[in-house]
């Protein structure tokens, strides 16, 4: 076996940083889903918790962008799923 050298760790270090700072797209779809998937809930949970005591013109808002959020993660599901 062979001693490692600081060039080899370098080339490692730098590969590992453009691994993380460029990552695939299919990495950045499935980030955007589950950001998506995370409004879906807390606008939901919201809606739970606090519908009672909110006007129903909030309401109306929290309904709207969770029918929005479910409308444009199915669009991209449907796109990653060809």
């Amino acid at each position: 076996m062979q001693p490692r050298t600081f060039t080899d760790y370098g080339i490692k270090l730098s590969q590992a940083g453009s691994s993380i700072f460029a990552p695939s797209r299919n990495i950045i779809i499935e980030m955007i889903m589950v950001q998506f998937i995370a409004i879906i809930i807390a606008l939901a949970s919201i809606l739970v918790f606090k519908g009672d005591t909110m006007a129903s013109n909030d309401i109306t808002v929290f309904i709207v962008g969770i029918f929005g959020s479910m409308v444009f993660l199915g669009t991209l599901y449907s796109r990653i799923s060809r």
